[in-house]
């Protein structure tokens, strides 16, 4: 197929249309940036909070590629109270989901709070929800109006995304709880949450990450928790043709975890983290658009 005209011309074009889509929304960004900048500092009454450690130490695997060809990736920064990546990072997945993503609506997290959550645990009411790599918080909002009694927290590694996040939160009128963290250990402690969950975090990462990533939620987990990591649709779903255009992400679109993380054996990973096999379910959502997803779930 590589060899293919066809093929090399497909790839070709997606590629430069990403670079594009990019190119346009950082100029938007960058011409307003200081306004920006005043903009998201804090309110007087702030109703949630962003705590950043400007010690933590930012893996390699997320500086040495432009994650999915954003220009300087999710931890770019630039000046002082930076928040350009959070606001290029929000407009870029506006126009890649097709609009499926906007400032108060992530269809994929709606799915699994709507389609799986509220119809499995109908009587479940988490009072702590930690959201891992929450970016801008376009997957942790959702968690804020579908559980209005619940702390809320996201974590994230990169200071400029976490910063648009939370002024996008209080905005919103929505209390979150920011931080600077790194999901393969956190500050929190044991058994501190009842619902732990991340959304398209999991191909960002490499393996030894994810493994470690299980092992954090299940520690993080208290008697009678979910966790739920929701992510692509594993290779193991797919037919030959269709897994080998997915694949593309990693060849050709600075997406170096894709293929390893949908080759793996998720159940295997959860349970080496601690969770009983019984206890974990894998399956597939439907959307409203008519695509899937996919979801991991284990309670403690």
């Amino acid at each position: 197929m590589k060899q293919q005209q066809c093929y090399k011309w497909f790839s070709s074009l997606k590629r430069t249309i990403q670079e594009m889509m990019w190119e346009s929304v950082a100029t938007t960004v960058e011409r307003q940036l200081p306004e920006l900048i005043e903009q998201a500092k804090d309110r007087e009454a702030p109703q949630g909070t962003v705590t950043l450690d400007p010690e933590l130490k930012i893996p390699a695997y997320q500086t040495a590629v432009d994650i999915h060809c954003m220009p300087g990736g999710y931890n770019g920064e630039y000046t002082q109270d930076d928040i350009s990546a959070g606001a290029i990072y929000n407009l870029g997945v506006y126009i890649y989901s097709l609009a499926n993503r906007d400032s108060i609506r992530d269809d994929r997290v709606q799915t699994v709070i709507h389609k799986f959550l509220k119809q499995e645990y109908p009587n479940f009411q988490p009072g702590k929800i930690l959201d891992m790599g929450c970016t801008i918080g376009d997957n942790t909002l959702p968690y804020v109006d579908a559980y209005p009694n619940a702390e809320v927290y996201g974590i994230d590694l990169a200071r400029a995304i976490l910063r648009y996040g939370h002024a996008r939160a209080e905005f919103l009128e929505k209390r979150v709880h920011f931080s600077q963290q790194n999901a393969e250990k956190t500050n929190f402690q044991d058994e501190s949450f009842y619902l732990v969950v991340s959304h398209i975090l999991l191909h960002e990462i490499p393996v030894p990450a994810i493994q470690n990533v299980f092992r954090e939620s299940y520690r993080l987990l208290a008697p009678g928790g979910i966790m739920i990591h929701q992510d692509a649709r594993l290779y193991c779903h797919l037919d030959v043709y269709t897994a080998f255009l997915y694949d593309e992400e990693t060849t050709n679109n600075n997406e170096p975890f894709w293929s390893s993380m949908r080759d793996l054996d998720l159940v295997a990973v959860a349970e080496e983290a601690g969770f009983s096999r019984d206890s974990l379910i894998e399956t597939l959502l439907v959307k409203n658009n008519g695509m899937q997803l996919f979801i991991i779930v284990g309670t403690k």
